[in-house]
Formats: structure tokens, sequence, C-alpha cells
């Protein structure tokens, strides 16, 4: 399970990482794989961020996400999952959302 630090609105840093995993803990092997950060306001249905992420370790599951200028806009929680494309197209995404709060400035 991905470990997430402490967010502050407006800010571009620091780097958000992940180690992503099957059920019984091995990790997902990302190879020609793209993989998208999606995170969206506990109380909303819509994304706020739906970006690709880097694959920093395509054998250990292993990504990375740099936030963007306007992702910590809106202070609040928020629900953090992963969607993973395979090249073969099939699609899989984190079972289950992370909580990450978002601090006032």
């Amino acid at each position: 399970m991905p470990v997430y630090p402490i967010l502050v609105q407006g800010n571009t840093a620091p780097v958000i990482k992940a180690t992503l995993t099957h059920k019984d803990g091995s990790a997902l092997n990302l190879t020609e794989c793209h993989v998208y950060i999606q995170m969206r306001k506990a109380d909303d249905k819509h994304f706020t961020v739906n970006a690709e992420a880097t694959v920093a370790t395509a054998a250990t599951g292993k990504v990375e996400y740099k936030l963007g200028a306007n992702d910590l806009n809106i202070s609040g929680e928020y629900h953090v999952q992963w969607k993973v494309v395979y090249a073969t197209g099939k699609v899989q995404t984190t079972a289950s959302p992370n909580t990450v709060t978002v601090r006032r400035e």
C-alpha cells in the first residue's frame, strides 16, 4: 500500500510514489504499461487529477507522479487510485482507493 506524504494546497512537491501490488503483496509487472494516477475529492465523483504517471521500475511495480501546477488547488480529503493500462489494452485499477488530505496553505 502506498504511503502518501502530507500535501499542502497549491504545492507542486513532493513527488508521489507508490509500489503497485497484487492482493498477495507481489508486485505488478508494469513492463510496457501506462499508469495513471486518479484523484478525486471524497465527496465528488469526478477526478480532479487523471494524469499519466511515470513507471520508475517496471519489474517491481514502482510508479511516481510529479504534481502539476493545478493538482492541489482545493484543500480537503481526496481518494487516490492508480489505473494500469497493459500493452494488450486490458485495464486494472487498484482495488481500494487510498485517502490523502490536502491541507490549506
